[in-house]
């Protein structure tokens, strides 16, 4: 907690345990939910969303972890699928969901298994694989989120794999992806392309 230095780092588990590289808020709307978007920061790893169960209050701007606590305990993660007409979903990472909890790859014990190993259910929901995802914005004047693909390399990602989202096969120099959310931040569909 920057206003507290001296204070305990909180885990925040129900935003997933992957290499998190950023975590960019939408616009917050008052007594609806926030919206959190994070990269994992790998090549052939995911974007995701974490859509809090707490209804956003403008009061508590600058609470530190009091305000982490409230919003960043507890709340939907979804992991983003890209498909190739440029719509996408949001596809939640649940144990309720037959995919998940019926996964080969792996036996999850609970929830808190899924949000621990949130890559090995989101290769469960058949979520898209990315470039690196990195960095991201969001243009609070139209919506817009960004979100920056480092890099792959052919080593890690053949040719034969390129998909509408990676369009690339030797993408060295990475691209910016960007998606429009259908409705609000907490909605399930998107609209995506390149920048």
């Amino acid at each position: 907690d920057p206003l507290a230095p001296d204070s305990t780092p909180a885990k925040r588990v129900a935003m997933g345990r992957f290499a998190h590289e950023a975590a960019v808020c939408g616009v917050p709307k008052v007594g609806e939910p926030l919206a959190f978007y994070m990269g994992c920061d790998s090549r052939n790893e995911y974007i995701y969303k974490f859509v809090t169960k707490a209804l956003w209050d403008p009061r508590d701007v600058g609470a530190g972890m009091i305000a982490g606590d409230k919003y960043l305990s507890e709340g939907q993660l979804y992991v983003a699928r890209f498909d190739a007409n440029g719509q996408g979903e949001w596809l939640e990472l649940s144990l309720t969901d037959p995919r998940v909890a019926n996964f080969s790859g792996y036996k999850f014990a609970n929830q808190g298994d899924v949000w621990v190993n949130a890559r090995l259910a989101a290769d469960a929901l058949g979520a898209t694989k990315m470039d690196r995802p990195e960095w991201g914005a969001v243009n609070h004047r139209n919506g817009e989120i960004y979100f920056s693909l480092t890099n792959n390399s052919a080593v890690n990602r053949s040719p034969g794999k390129v998909d509408a989202a990676n369009p690339r096969a030797n993408n060295s120099r990475g691209q910016i992806i960007r998606w429009k959310e259908l409705n609000d931040f907490s909605a399930e569909r998107f609209e995506w392309n390149h920048l």
